[in-house]
């Protein structure tokens, strides 16, 4: 049976071309952003409707599961027409389309009528941007535990709806789950929780960890991540005049990962980062063109990853003074601290650099820095940090 929540209601009153809604955890935000694209599809002809997310795996446990859910409560689920569990055809002509952005390339020409970004978070602005032009209405979601490019280059657009939801949008959440996220609220503040108590959020905070999650999954709004690798950065307008090209860094990517370049200034003890490219589908002649394009120094060094030396000689052969960083043994963890040792700048037109650094977070079974589709730029950063001088040992 489908219910009816002040979620749902909220989500159903946007009307601009972009709909962002920032929420907490138990929100009920994506049950019922899929109520509303099903009822869409079900009762519209010939409608193409993609749900995007950074893993395909992680949707069939999440959003598609979900989704199946909220078919079988309308009555109208048809395993026959769910192709590969990915691709759901309606009778009257419309589709939904399940993409994982680590499973299919999304950038060459795949248009939509309506394009939902589930966990747009964990996106990267230029993979975002590719769908998003391409569709005629965009609906987007998150837990907001950081900032990132839909705060600056999205809901600050006229054509753009935005609305924040919490767990008490969603009527119908189980008392299990609405009790652990009022424990974030009591862990923080050391006290009981009061709905109706207008100052409870300005209480004293006794316990910052826990705080910051009440703030994120129950307030949802902007808090920090956990556990973030570089903490002591800022953005900056532009580069200096006075600031010195150093060298770039260079990961290489393709399909999935993005051929990422940064340029890394010197000024005032204090590096700067700026974003040179950062795409899909650039062959090495093709990714020499754009660095060249994007204004690379003539001779300048680029460290690059050390285990594609076939890609390093073809940057070389296209002009470009390309080089492997020193070892990939223990770079990471050298360069991370050589950049912690003091604050460093991005400039503000890397954006894909910024969201990159808001998400690079340490993993703790590990303790090493997650991997993710959103590291690319960080790894080309790390390449040429930790290659500024030889070192020895562990880190």
């Amino acid at each position: 049976m489908i219910q009816s929540t002040t979620a749902l209601k909220k989500i159903a009153s946007l009307k601009n071309k972009i709909r962002v809604i920032q929420g907490g955890q138990g929100a009920g935000k994506t049950i019922a952003i899929l109520i509303l694209l099903i009822n869409h599809a079900s009762s519209t002809e010939d409608r193409e409707i993609l749900i995007i997310s950074e893993e395909l795996t992680k949707m069939r446990l999440t959003v598609i599961k979900d989704f199946v859910k909220v078919m079988k409560g309308f009555g109208i689920f048809d395993e026959r027409r769910f192709i590969a569990g990915t691709l759901y055809r309606f009778p009257n002509g419309s589709f939904i389309k399940f993409i994982g952005l680590d499973k299919e390339d999304v950038g060459k020409g795949l248009r939509s009528d309506i394009a939902y970004f589930n966990e747009v978070n964990k996106i990267d602005l230029e993979s975002y941007r590719q769908v998003a032009t391409r569709s005629k209405l965009i609906i987007a979601d998150y837990n907001p535990d950081a900032n990132f490019f839909i705060h600056e280059e999205v809901i600050t657009r006229e054509d753009c709806d935005f609305i924040t939801l919490t767990f008490e949008d969603n009527e119908y959440l189980p008392q299990g789950e609405r009790d652990e996220i009022i424990l974030y609220y009591e862990k923080g503040y050391g006290r009981k929780y009061d709905k109706n108590d207008p100052e409870r959020n300005n209480y004293p905070i006794v316990n910052k960890y826990w705080a910051n999650k009440w703030r994120v999954y129950g307030l949802g709004e902007v808090g920090s991540l956990d556990g973030v690798v570089f903490e002591r950065w800022s953005v900056i307008d532009s580069i200096p005049k006075e600031a010195r090209l150093k060298y770039y860094g260079l990961d290489f990517g393709y399909s999935v990962s993005k051929f990422a370049v940064v340029g890394i200034y010197w000024h005032d003890n204090k590096y700067i980062i700026d974003e040179m490219v950062y795409k899909n589908d650039l062959t090495n002649p093709k990714g020499a063109e754009e660095l060249i394009h994007a204004g690379y120094k003539q001779g300048t060094l680029v460290y690059c990853d050390s285990a594609e030396p076939k890609s390093i000689q073809e940057l070389c052969d296209n002009g470009i003074n390309a080089i492997p960083c020193d070892s990939k043994r223990d770079i990471k963890p050298f360069a991370i601290q050589k950049l912690n040792t003091e604050e460093f700048y991005i400039t503000k037109r890397s954006k894909n650099v910024i969201n990159e650094a808001r998400h690079y977070v340490w993993d703790a079974k590990t303790g090493k820095p997650k991997k993710t589709n959103l590291d690319h730029s960080m790894d080309a950063l790390l390449y040429a940090i930790g290659s500024d001088g030889l070192y020895s040992g562990t880190y």
